[in-house]
């Protein structure tokens, strides 16, 4: 004979356990984003240093704020996705996942050549408990559609409180900053928070829908407000791009990521065809975007780095060692006028060069192919999270050429890669199993 007052509670007690980590891990990556999009800029205005710090010092020194908001991320996300690192052996088997962990591998290995080696082993242990967190809490949790949702929330807030500053004060001498220290900042938040509300207004119904259309049309004006080309471009010329491409492989069972990066690469092919026969050339290009000859400046940025990018070109600098690192480097040292005063080169690519070679670059190029695959895989069963995710890899892609997010921090741009990357491979909603 049983007593039910001790048996009941025996079985509910791991039930209950199991849904609150799975609640947890819903949370996280909406959690994370908000940190960047809403909390963290912020606390970069009000703890931000005077114009008499040395740029290159201050970006050397650790943030207490931002060390004790990630070891709370982190821990939480280790202890809520527990009962399901069963499934970590069929993880590392993906080619994202995997990807991923051989960077953060090769950077920590970095470190040993770096001129910095304190640094770099701060930024990289950061960096860990970013990809790590993030990537976890995605692959790991239990609804995908859960989780997303989430995200969704935290994009709806991002726009309804950036209009608010958009219509209630002064733009800044070259466009808005909304709550945000430039306006590209706002730029870059509004144009990827118009890819989530064509999302949210695609897979929502009713009285939803209407709020993710409002919600798109808020984060455009906004968008336009802020003055970031860039941005804007990539927001109206991407999202039609992947759309065009499900559109044509879907019906003929074609892999789109394959057609496209085909298509990419034959307008790549077009473009220095007709460059030399015109000679529209890239600087032609920067004047029709930018009003000058050098992309606002970047190309004396890109002349300094490829030259000590030419100093150790397979290996680089180190994970992390070149900007930012302090008194006495060599941005301190040897960059020209205003360069002096930057901490990125203003293209991923060149700034991944830079730290960690031609065998860093050729992970990333590996990563991002991989991230239009695995998007591209789910194209069939479900095309709105196919474009979603193809869009965010495509837009962090090209936005790299004209600024530098790859593996940087908390970065909100690479961190949407991440999400854009792991999501196709996130369980289905309740359904069990991933696409």
């Amino acid at each position: 004979m049983t007593d039910d007052r001790y048996s009941e509670p025996i079985v509910a007690r791991p039930v209950e356990a199991h849904a609150f980590a799975g609640l947890v891990l819903r949370w996280i990556p909406a959690l994370i984003l908000a940190y960047a999009l809403l909390v963290s800029p912020f606390l970069m205005q009000w703890g931000g240093a005077g114009a008499d710090v040395d740029i290159n010092v201050a970006a050397s020194q650790s943030n207490v704020l931002n060390q004790l908001f990630w070891i709370g991320v982190f821990a939480a996300t280790v202890a809520a996705a527990a009962h399901n690192f069963r499934h970590l052996g069929r993880l590392m088997a993906d080619p994202v996942t995997l990807l991923l962990l051989i960077y953060l591998a090769f950077a920590a290995l970095s470190v040993l050549w770096s001129p910095v080696p304190g640094i770099a082993f701060r930024r990289l242990v950061l960096q860990a408990i970013v990809v790590l967190s993030l990537g976890m809490s995605i692959v790991l949790a239990d609804d995908r559609d859960a989780a997303l949702d989430r995200v969704l929330a935290v994009i709806a807030a991002t726009v309804v409180i950036n209009l608010a500053v958009v219509l209630t004060t002064p733009p800044g001498p070259i466009g808005h900053e909304g709550i945000y220290s430039q306006k590209n900042g706002l730029g870059a938040a509004m144009a990827f928070a118009v890819l989530f509300c064509i999302y949210g207004a695609a897979t929502k119904r009713g009285r939803l829908r209407a709020l993710f259309l409002a919600l798109l049309l808020a984060a455009f004006y906004a968008l336009v407000e802020s003055r970031s080309k860039t941005s804007l471009g990539l927001a109206v010329l991407l999202p039609a791009i992947i759309g065009v491409t499900i559109l044509i492989t879907r019906p003929l069972r074609m892999n789109a990521a394959l057609f496209l990066l085909f298509c990419l690469a034959f307008a790549l092919a077009g473009w220095f065809y007709l460059s030399a026969m015109t000679r529209f050339g890239f600087e032609e290009l920067s004047m029709l975007l930018f009003g000058d000859e050098t992309f606002t400046g970047r190309t004396v940025i890109w002349q300094f780095v490829l030259d000590v990018i030419g100093r150790s070109p397979i290996l680089g600098q180190g994970y992390s060692s070149f900007w930012g690192i302090g008194a006495g480097s060599i941005v301190e040292r040897e960059a020209p006028g205003f360069v002096v005063g930057l901490l990125q080169a203003h293209n991923g690519y060149l700034d991944v060069l830079v730290e960690n070679g031609i065998v860093g670059l050729a992970i990333l190029l590996a990563l991002i192919v991989a991230a239009f695959f695995s998007a591209a895989r789910i194209a069939w069963r479900n095309p709105a999270l196919c474009w979603l995710s193809m869009t965010l890899v495509l837009t962090v892609a090209c936005h790299n050429m004209l600024e530098s997010s790859w593996f940087r921090g908390y970065s909100l741009t690479w961190m949407l890669f991440i999400l854009a990357a792991l999501l196709p491979r996130a369980p289905a909603p309740r359904a069990g199993g991933a696409d």
